[in-house]
């Protein structure tokens, strides 16, 4: 979506105030069409190009299968609810997951980390803005993702502050929707985004 179709005020008192905050932090601009061509099409979510360099350099010692394994754990998830998808994806980034590799000492189960928590720069740190997404029916376009390796972890949804108090229940609609959350907005979002997603941010511009 242009800037002129999200409005100017959207765009320019919010979206770009919230990239370049993101940035003075340490995250680099990619643009959106560029993540674009490194997924295989719109219904994924994750980068998974980006998401296996990290592996490598956080577990040099990973084969190419498991390094596979890894990153098809991330991408494909059994549950039967999107809460229990997140806390699923939620708990093998934080402790990380076991795979079987003979590192010359015998197989055995080897901890794979996705993030490196003690040394935060080791992390590439990516933001964008207009990161779409097909779901079954309709495309989502949230304002501002952060990546980290490769990976949506925050979705910040940028609201005008011309719009007065409504701006916080535009949001957190549109977040439900994009989330499906009730019945009302059935295959109207993009729900697997937000498996992986760990924080949802709303702001208009402060």
């Amino acid at each position: 979506m242009t800037s002129a179709g999200r409005g100017w005020n959207e765009d320019q008192l919010s979206e770009t105030p919230a990239v370049a905050q993101l940035q003075k932090l340490g995250f680099t601009y990619v643009a959106p069409e560029v993540l674009e061509r490194e997924r295989t099409s719109l219904k994924e979510v994750l980068i998974t190009g980006r998401l296996a360099a990290a592996l490598k350099k956080l577990n040099p010692w990973l084969s190419e299968d498991n390094l596979q394994r890894a990153v098809r754990s991330l991408a494909t998830v059994t549950a039967s609810s999107l809460i229990e998808v997140n806390e699923k994806l939620y708990t093998a980034l934080t402790h990380g997951i076991a795979l079987e590799q003979d590192l010359g000492d015998g197989k055995r189960a080897r901890s794979i980390r996705f993030i490196d928590f003690d040394n935060p720069e080791k992390n590439e740190l990516v933001v964008t803005r207009q990161f779409r997404v097909q779901g079954a029916k309709k495309q989502i376009v949230p304002d501002v993702v952060v990546l980290i390796n490769g990976l949506p972890l925050v979705v910040i949804e940028c609201k005008s502050p011309t719009l007065g108090k409504d701006w916080k229940r535009e949001a957190v609609d549109q977040l439900w929707r994009y989330q499906e959350l009730g019945s009302e907005y059935r295959d109207l979002g993009a729900p697997k985004l937000f498996g992986l997603t760990q924080l949802i941010v709303l702001t208009c511009g402060q």
